[in-house]
């Protein structure tokens, strides 16, 4: 197995991570939708970019549950840190 070294030394927060995930889930489903109502579309093409829409869509409202989740963590682990 190949031995990758990190990025970076610091930690990187999941929230700081899942908002660029979800502009590009965003950008996807846009896309399909756009395909979906603006090209010509060999049989069957449609049905297949509406299902893809929808996976995009409910891939995209999951990641971002996991970042406001994240977020909610990440505040209130800094306030507990204030606190001390």
């Amino acid at each position: 197995m190949l031995y990758y070294t990190k990025y970076h030394l610091s930690e990187h927060s999941a929230n700081v991570l899942l908002d660029p995930i979800c502009a590009t889930l965003l950008e996807l489903e846009r896309r399909t939708q756009h395909y979906t109502e603006r090209l010509n579309l060999a049989p069957g093409a449609g049905e297949a970019l509406t299902a893809a829409h929808a996976a995009l869509a409910t891939a995209r409202r999951e990641v971002e549950r996991l970042h406001a989740e994240s977020a909610q963590a990440a505040h209130t682990s800094g306030a507990a840190k204030e606190a001390k």
